[in-house]
């Protein structure tokens, strides 16, 4: 009966190697520090974060058995530095773009608000940590980021204030995905 128990799991085993059946998954975090500080001194200059996940070593070494994104995040410290209230977001182009201004950003056609609105008020600090980020996430920015990063890896984030006059600092900003991966 003993040799049973021992010959059954090497069995599985062997067939298991043999036909080259490994059910295999996971998740992995990849996370990018922005420029820091990241300042934002209003319309007319905006501070671009180009993401190319091709850079970091566990995407390269899951890249082909990319299936999803389990969770998003993008923490950090928010001060707003003028002295009225404003709604930060974030917006991303598809590929690796650098508009300085929010007049050139607003021709790109294929740019998404992604996360937000956070409203600050005047001489605010809020420090936004996993789960507060993560419900800033709009359901067409999580789909957009899910197709850059099952595709090409490559994108840029825009921190951006909406009226015509803000001014923002985000210091210690870190962008997080969580992947889900698995042959």
């Amino acid at each position: 009966m003993k040799n049973l128990r021992l010959i059954l799991p090497g069995l599985l085993l062997a067939a298991l190697t043999a036909s080259g059946c490994w059910l295999t998954s996971g998740q992995f975090t990849v996370s990018v520090e922005l420029p820091d500080p990241l300042t934002v001194g209003g319309p007319t200059s905006l501070v671009s974060a180009q993401i190319d996940l091709n850079n970091e070593n566990a995407y390269n070494d899951h890249k082909n058995d990319l299936k999803g994104i389990v969770d998003y995040a993008l923490v950090g410290t928010f001060i707003n530095n003028g002295t009225t209230p404003l709604s930060l977001e974030v917006w991303m182009t598809p590929g690796l773009t650098n508009y300085s201004t929010e007049a050139t950003l607003n021709t790109d056609n294929t740019r998404i608000k992604v996360w937000g609105p956070l409203n600050l008020g005047a001489g605010a600090t809020v420090k936004i940590g996993w789960d507060e980020s993560a419900a800033l996430f709009s359901s067409a920015g999580k789909t957009a980021l899910l197709n850059q990063v099952l595709g090409d890896g490559s994108f840029t984030l825009y921190a951006k204030g909406t009226g015509s006059s803000y001014n923002f600092t985000l210091d210690n900003g870190v962008a997080v995905v969580v992947i889900d991966a698995g042959k």
